[in-house]
């Protein structure tokens, strides 16, 4: 029998409501039958996971069993583009006239255009980049200080990953990088990381989940996170979340728009992801007072 944490009990019903956004959208049989099909094997390897943990009993597949929402998380990141036009069309339009509104010009076009020098553009690229790096390292050095807040945190963590993508499918957008045409949407080249982010851009990219920004959303959330239970961490991570801020406009994953509404919303979902974390303990201390 499936021993279930709070954390799959977050990821089994994501999965639920996105497999209903999913079969209410309009795709072709063909896309829903192949994400269903995927879909029953991340229950699968979740099912196998959470099972085979304790006989193993070890170090490394222990982490993993208490973070693998967040590493599926990248591939619910890409399925959002098939429910995403469930409610609305793209809200680019409105995102473009706002940002347009406020600056009287376009930042995630002009930004790249007048520092195009390849020292600052490898900077740039190097700060998108870190995106992935900030989350690992907050993910081990967390586990490996063994906090006692561990399992808090990180169900806070993937419940703000969830809680984005189910955000993305009411609020569709492409971001500029989709949807400017050439040269808009071009970008300076840079030395090393502008090949690494162009291949992540052309493989892990969706015309999708423009606003708000999640990478500025989750790493503004991992910095509100870090601060107490490891805040060496934080420091380190600090200037690699400015430059990570900065970078998404600078490669036209976002509109600065996204970006604001990225920072207003991390301390929301901080919020709401502690409302369902006590949600559960709630009800794990009525269950024991009654055993």
């Amino acid at each position: 029998m499936l021993r279930l944490k709070k954390i799959d009990v977050l990821f089994f019903a994501f999965l639920f409501i996105t497999t209903i956004l999913i079969l209410s959208s309009c795709n072709t049989s063909d896309n829903i039958r192949e994400l269903l099909t995927t879909r029953l094997f991340l229950t699968i390897g979740a099912s196998a996971i959470i099972l085979i943990n304790p006989i193993l009993n070890s170090t490394l597949f222990n982490l993993i069993r208490n973070v693998y929402p967040v590493i599926f998380s990248g591939y619910f990141y890409s399925e959002t583009v098939f429910y995403n036009k469930v409610f609305f069309d793209n809200f680019d339009p409105l995102l473009i006239r706002l940002d347009q509104a406020i600056f009287g010009f376009q930042p995630s076009i002009l930004f790249s255009e007048y520092f195009s020098h390849p020292i600052f553009a490898e900077i740039m690229y190097i700060g998108y980049f870190s995106f992935y790096l900030i989350i690992i390292g907050f993910i081990i050095t967390l586990y490996s200080k063994k906090d006692a807040h561990f399992n808090e945190n990180i169900f806070k963590f993937t419940s703000a990953f969830f809680l984005f993508y189910l955000f993305f499918g009411i609020f569709p957008s492409e971001g500029p990088q989709f949807y400017f045409d050439s040269p808009n949407k071009d970008l300076p080249i840079a030395y090393l990381f502008d090949s690494i982010m162009h291949f992540i851009q052309a493989h892990a990219e969706q015309p999708t989940a423009a606003f708000p920004s999640s990478h500025v959303g989750l790493s503004i959330i991992i910095l509100m996170l870090s601060k107490k239970s490891i805040p060496k961490f934080y420091k380190v991570s600090l200037p690699f979340v400015v430059l990570l801020i900065l970078s998404t406009v600078y490669i036209k994953a976002h509109y600065v728009v996204d970006v604001i509404g990225g920072i207003i919303i991390a301390p929301i979902i901080v919020y709401l992801a502690t409302l369902l974390y006590n949600l559960n303990t709630k009800k794990e201390k009525i269950n024991a007072s009654h055993s």
